[in-house]
């Protein structure tokens, strides 16, 4: 993979940025779509009702004056979902154990936007980087230090920035994650090559692991692999999969008292505002239930990289990421953008045109998201994209097109006549004006 340095103004969804260095992702999993897919598991009879009135009773309710209210029942329906790094609750000893550290406060340690499609078809979960460059009132800041303002001040910037709505809030604490794999005994997890990391705590052989809570979060904590914190939210997504399954698993959903132990564990470690209510948790569980059967569809904002005065930013890839919140603001899913393991089969080649900046940019965001990157020169007149970046598709190759159109918002055409893409490459993109607008 081609190493890609670039630096350019984001235009109007960040201010200048320079330099490049690494990025930093999300830390940890939000388990609070728990609750939600055990009752839609045990369909809505007697038991059911039973388990969302006991999560009601022990969930801890904020109020979030800047939500969306959505106008119809039938309108789409818009969550977020934070997982908070707040120490509360945890000893110093376990802190140690854990290799937490000694912060206090609270950061949005992992920040999920959840996307009900308007026809119900689709469950869309969308990744936001703690590190998303964000302006707040009159200051640029990283995401995850707005949530020191509280709930309503994070949802207030992700609308203020990105014009997203969001109808409902709700956070897991450190401690529901611990207790959540703690009642359902382990979570298994399959690795196709053995995870050592120090700094996290991991260490694993490769084939299947039942991991218990402390084994699971230093899983889920890893940087550890060639692609850096980018394969950390590989094993987040990894684990919400798994832990999915735990939860759905007929014999978790036949014991009733494991049941009622699983939802009160996780109410008391979430915090929701205060109009999320049983009739609202009752559709939510419903429609989880999608997400369990399509194996939980998971994509991260497009981003690259950039130093600004020495303090380490993901700044949003604005065709990208302005393309894939305006399917999410009118209520249709996202275009498929495949699985990382199958994005990391597919090699892109990236002409630059002339426009060295926006090609390092583009690289960058392709990179982010998986995708192997090779540099193929200018491209020449018939492959200048001029205004819009274009990307081409190769005759047999049409779904990894849409892959990548997914994270560039960019359009998919035919290769011109007479012109071929460079040898092993299955997607060509040639970046135009757009790409450092």
């Amino acid at each position: 993979m081609t190493d890609v340095l670039v630096g350019a103004d984001p235009g109007p969804w960040g201010p200048n940025v320079r330099g490049g260095r690494r990025w930093r992702l999300l830390r940890r999993l939000s388990t609070v779509l728990g609750v939600a897919v055990l009752v839609a598991g045990t369909g809505m009879g007697t038991t059911g009702v039973l388990l969302l009135r006991q999560a009601e009773a022990s969930l801890t309710r904020v109020e979030v004056p800047q939500l969306t209210t959505a106008e119809e029942p039938s309108d789409a329906r818009h969550f977020l979902l934070v997982g908070s790094d707040s120490r509360d609750g945890l000893s110093d000893e376990q802190r140690a154990r854990l290799t937490l550290g000694q912060f206090d406060g609270q950061r949005s340690d992992t920040v999920i936007y959840v996307s009900i499609s308007e026809d119900r078809s689709a469950v869309s979960l969308v990744s936001l980087p703690r590190d998303l460059l964000v302006n707040d009132g009159n200051q640029q800041r990283k995401l995850t230090e707005t949530y020191a303002g509280g709930p309503d001040r994070l949802v207030s910037v992700l609308q203020d920035n990105f014009g997203l709505p969001v109808n409902h809030y709700a956070e897991v604490s450190l401690g529901g994650f611990l207790g959540v794999v703690d009642t359902l005994g382990s979570v298994e997890l399959c690795l196709d090559e053995p995870l050592r990391d120090r700094k996290s705590g991991a260490d694993f052989t490769a084939g299947c692991h039942d991991m218990e809570p402390e084994q699971a979060l230093s899983y889920v904590r890893s940087r550890q692999g060639a692609f850096g914190d980018y394969e950390r939210i590989a094993r987040q997504q990894q684990f919400l999969k798994g832990m999915l399954r735990e939860l759905t698993d007929a014999q978790v959903l036949t014991d009733v008292p494991r049941l009622f132990r699983l939802v009160d564990e996780v109410g008391r470690n979430v915090t929701t505002d205060d109009n999320l209510g049983l009739a609202e948790m009752r559709a939510v569980a419903q429609e989880m239930r999608q997400v369990v059967d399509a194996g939980v569809p998971m994509v991260t904002v497009p981003a690259f990289p950039r130093n600004i005065d020495g303090i380490e930013f993901m700044v949003a890839y604005r065709p990208g990421t302005e393309a894939m919140f305006d399917r999410l603001r009118q209520g249709v899913p996202l275009l498929d953008a495949g699985t990382r393991d199958q994005r990391v089969e597919v090699d892109v080649a990236v002409v630059s045109g002339g426009r060295m900046t926006g090609a390092g940019i583009v690289g960058s965001v392709l990179q982010f998201v998986g995708f192997p990157v090779v540099a193929a020169g200018n491209g020449g007149s018939q492959l200048d994209a001029g205004p819009t970046t274009t990307i081409y598709q190769l005759p047999g190759h049409e779904d990894q097109a849409e892959w990548v159109a997914s994270f560039l918002g960019a359009p998919i055409r035919n290769l011109p006549p007479g012109v071929s893409a460079p040898v092993g490459a299955e997607v060509l993109v040639a970046v135009g004006d757009d790409a450092a607008a």
